[in-house]
């Protein structure tokens, strides 16, 4: 599995506060900020998690300066499709199988299900 998208919980916690920004942001404000909420971070601790984002394709940083390169929505597509190509091969009624499992589909879910497989046929 390639584990691309999957963050670990202190990853996701920058993200949060980038997302609340839609311009970049200094590195030395996002340690204040990250730190204001609860963590206690040297500047080589966020340095090193920013790298990781870095490498993953989730954040950019110029110079002092980061940003997130996905949206919160966009990162979650990503996840998603990382999990049905890795555990599903692809496959989406699989995934959505395993999802219900031995559930019985409502009604109402059955028709909202429906409805989005004719919009993204007709895309």
């Amino acid at each position: 599995m390639k584990d691309r998208y999957k963050l670990a919980d202190a990853e996701r916690e920058i993200l949060m506060v980038l997302w609340e920004y839609t311009e970049p942001i200094q590195t030395k404000d996002l340690l204040e900020l990250v730190n204001l909420r609860g963590r206690n971070w040297k500047r080589q601790t966020l340095n090193t998690l920013l790298s990781r984002l870095e490498k993953k394709g989730i954040v950019n940083r110029k110079y002092a300066y980061v940003q997130a390169a996905l949206s919160e929505k966009e990162l979650l597509q990503r996840q998603t499709q990382e999990i049905l190509d890795d555990f599903y091969g692809g496959k989406l009624g699989d995934f959505c199988a395993a999802l219900v499992g031995d559930t019985k589909i409502r009604k109402e879910d059955a028709e909202e299900l429906n409805a989005l497989i004719d919009k993204m046929q007709n895309k």
